[in-house]
């Protein structure tokens, strides 16, 4: 009898593993892309630039269960600031730009279709260039003293449905974009990147 009643554990090992319950953990590690428009500027030293339209693109990996996910991603992102008078039509003002390789290790709580998250995350600058007014952009170069790296925290919300997800992002920078000595000056410049974006994403 004993031998013969193991056989009822059977029908039961296949119904959970045709339940939600399975099928959640086959959806454990998900891929997944992203893209937005952003609003990016420094601050810092007295400075009072305006925003400056930029991006962001990339692809995530999402490790989660239970309501509660690890998110770390691979994203080029544009960043800078322009001064309140920049205008490549009447010549004036200047505009600085930073691309970065950004990567991000976000921790995320889902609450059905509403998400939060945050962590830190690294930038590599791929490039800096500066505009004045009408002229050509030239590379920032060792005078304007651009970092290499930059290290910022991510806040994020927004929606998601099943697959495509809609939200806003946060981008604070916390260490200096700029740091050089100004000329004239024995002031160091302290220049970090706030960055503000619409973000869409899909998970496959």
């Amino acid at each position: 009898m004993r031998v013969r009643s193991r056989w009822y554990l059977v029908p039961m090992v296949a119904a959970l593993a045709a339940s939600p319950l399975g099928h959640a953990k086959a959806q454990l590690v998900s891929f997944g892309v992203m893209a937005g428009l952003s609003q990016s500027k420094l601050t810092g030293n007295a400075l009072k630039d305006a925003a400056s339209a930029g991006f962001i693109a990339g692809a995530f990996v999402r490790l989660g269960a239970l309501g509660f996910a690890v998110q770390p991603g691979l994203y080029y992102t544009a960043k800078g600031a322009k001064t309140s008078d920049f205008s490549e039509t009447t010549g004036v003002g200047r505009k600085t730009t930073l691309d970065y390789i950004q990567i991000p290790i976000v921790i995320r709580l889902h609450m059905g279709p509403l998400y939060v998250g945050g962590g830190p995350a690294i930038g590599l600058k791929l490039k800096c260039m500066n505009t004045n007014g009408s002229a050509a952009a030239t590379d920032c170069g060792t005078a304007d003293g651009a970092k290499s790296t930059e290290i910022s925290g991510i806040a994020e919300a927004g929606l998601e449905f099943r697959h495509f997800s809609l939200g806003a992002r946060a981008d604070i920078g916390f260490t200096n974009a700029l740091e050089a000595i100004q000329s004239g000056s024995t002031a160091n410049v302290d220049y970090k990147t706030q960055t503000v974006s619409i973000v869409a994403a899909y998970r496959f």
